[in-house]
């Protein structure tokens, strides 16, 4: 094997640990909350498939691996998972400011990478959850997009959702660094924010635990005053602020966070730039996957076909739909 090569394949095994598989005690816990393998698992794919090839306005294409974790992830719910598909591929083909040009090379993904630290960590939580951390590395709000923030959040979604199946996730958000000026970039009346969450919220097979606050302004008060009427009231009880990180700690014990914040997993840094070297592993896919995982808005059943807003439309029935459900 020549020297290239063999460094070609030994970074592709780094590449890979970016996700560490649960442990057995931590399967164990996953186990307790939801039965990897139910029963029912391949008829309830069978029902999917079926339900699919009548769909003629979705794409046919994912294979029954992405499919289970789908089911998985709507916790074998085939109504949830029926509509949660149909919003997977509808937000792409609604929403393309996030999910058009996902080429990770890009200049601007390239800079958002550089600018804005989010980091999934390679190890699970004790409970078994998948733990994210957002932070500013470069303070200036004049460099904080929120569009193409979205936009390499969901790629990162979508790349954990052809390598693993997730229980739950929590997620940090370190506001140290934080004006006005970025607030007013993830302001409800943007948008691209409410666009955000519809996308994450109600399109993804990916549940959230906990929601954590750290190194938070005094403007956060006013701004969760706004938030929290837009947002699910199970994902508002799911919010929690902390003043110094002692609190954190008891709902994610220290040695499972970044360094930056007392734990072993690494740094944000080495975190950051290995996930922005697995998106650039994913580039061929997320450039194949980009035109054919949208839904076809002319085809869909019982709309008008004339009707151009019938995406929009859609969109607002999906977040309905998903609220009447109440996916925790």
């Amino acid at each position: 094997m020549s020297l290239s090569l063999a460094k070609c394949e030994a970074d592709k095994v780094g590449i890979m640990k970016i996700l560490l598989p649960p442990n057995a005690e931590q399967q164990k816990n996953i186990n307790y909350e939801l039965d990897p393998n139910p029963p029912t698992l391949q008829r309830d794919l069978q029902a999917i498939r079926e339900w699919l090839d009548k769909q003629p306005h979705l794409p046919h294409h994912i294979d029954d691996a992405r499919l289970e974790r789908f089911l998985y992830g709507c916790k074998f719910s085939l109504e949830r998972t029926k509509t949660l598909l149909d919003a997977y591929y509808t937000v792409r083909a609604g929403v393309p400011e996030f999910f058009q040009d996902r080429d990770p090379r890009r200049s601007d993904i390239q800079k958002c990478c550089k600018d804005i630290y989010y980091c999934t960590t390679p190890r699970l939580t004790p409970s078994g959850y998948r733990l994210s951390v957002l932070r500013l590395n470069d303070q200036d709000a004049h460099n904080f997009n929120i569009s193409t923030i979205v936009k390499r959040v969901l790629i990162t979604m979508d790349i954990r959702l052809n390598e693993e199946r997730c229980l739950n996730n929590v997620i940090v958000f370190d506001l140290r660094g934080f004006t006005a000026q970025h607030f007013a970039k993830c302001s409800p009346t943007v948008p691209a924010f409410r666009k955000m969450m519809l996308c994450i919220q109600d399109a993804f097979p990916m549940r959230i635990a906990q929601i954590h606050l750290i190194n938070a302004p005094v403007i956060l008060e006013k701004v969760m005053s706004v938030l929290t009427p837009l947002l699910k009231e199970k994902l508002v009880q799911k919010f929690f602020i902390h003043s110094q990180l002692d609190t954190l700690y008891k709902y994610i014990p220290m040695e499972f966070l970044p360094k930056e914040y007392g734990g072993s997993v690494g740094t944000m840094k080495d975190i950051n730039d290995a996930w922005t070297r697995k998106m650039e592993e994913y580039r061929d896919w997320l450039l194949e996957d980009e035109p054919r995982s949208r839904a076809d808005e002319t085809r869909r059943p019982n709309r008008k076909k004339s009707n151009a807003n019938s995406s929009a439309l859609f969109l607002n029935d999906v977040e309905g739909s998903f609220r009447q459900l109440s996916i925790d």
